[in-house]
């Protein structure tokens, strides 16, 4: 027993540092099945490793903000492990979340400025541990690992974005991007159907803040020309969009429901 807490010691952190690969990797595979899964195992699995990841990664930062040089029978962790002054990075990347789900449920977009806040205590955590783990003997490796730090700044930057995208609160837009006019132009059917959801996405969202069908009817823009089957196909599309633009990075790259 006491062999097995002392290897267990000797792996912590890089036990942590798979485990928050692992639940990363897990959440990029399986975001994007809930769109169509009722799978309730599968939802509970999704929604366990999405509280777990950032818990994971802050808590493996911790941890290795706290080390110095910490010597094993090997020696040092920096000696033995000459990539570890990566991990801070890459953790920052696994907090900056997949683009197939950045909330759960709905309630999770309010939470932005929180998440706001979050990104900047944990990229001065994430800073702290690159600038204590980089080495003279690391020198060469700095640039790729500055690189890969500005890329998880962006990532985080993402995520913070797309919630805030994602608030209904704010969903009082009443001008689109998209006009009537591209429908005339279609002659495929399909296209039109999208093109009149992206036309309607930002008004249907007002049902998402808690308005009503009579409140928002006179903003949806008139189309008689879609008959009941066509009908089924706009209100799939229109969930779809409506799906990426609540739970993705979607919004955050084509912000078009945001004035």
């Amino acid at each position: 027993m006491e062999s097995m807490l002392k290897l267990f010691s000797e792996w912590e952190i890089q036990l942590l540092v798979l485990s928050s690969f692992m639940l990363q990797t897990f959440l990029f595979f399986t975001g994007s099945l809930r769109l169509r899964g009722t799978n309730g195992f599968l939802r509970g699995a999704i929604w366990v490793a999405y509280l777990a990841a950032d818990l994971v990664a802050v808590f493996a930062l911790g941890f290795m903000s706290r080390q110095r040089e910490s010597t094993t029978e090997r020696g040092t962790i920096r000696e033995t492990h000459p990539l570890s002054f990566l991990w801070a990075p890459f953790l920052l990347i696994h907090l900056g979340g997949q683009d197939t789900i950045t909330a759960f449920a709905i309630e999770d977009n309010s939470l932005w400025l929180r998440q706001m806040y979050n990104l900047t205590a944990q990229v001065a955590l994430a800073l702290y541990v690159f600038w204590k783990s980089t080495g003279l003997r690391n020198m060469q490796l700095l640039l790729p690992g500055i690189f890969i730090f500005v890329a998880g700044v962006i990532k985080y930057v993402e995520r913070t974005l797309a919630l805030m995208y994602g608030d209904n609160k704010d969903s009082d837009r009443k001008e689109n991007k998209y006009t009537d006019t591209a429908l005339d132009h279609e002659d495929a059917i399909y296209p039109r159907i999208v093109c009149y959801a992206l036309d309607c996405a930002p008004v249907i969202r007002h049902l998402f803040a808690g308005r009503t069908l009579y409140q928002i009817e006179k903003d949806i823009a008139r189309e008689d020309k879609f008959d009941e089957g066509q009908v089924v196909k706009l209100i799939n599309v229109e969930l779809g969009i409506m799906y990426y633009d609540l739970y993705t990075k979607a919004a955050a790259h084509h912000p078009r429901t945001k004035t």
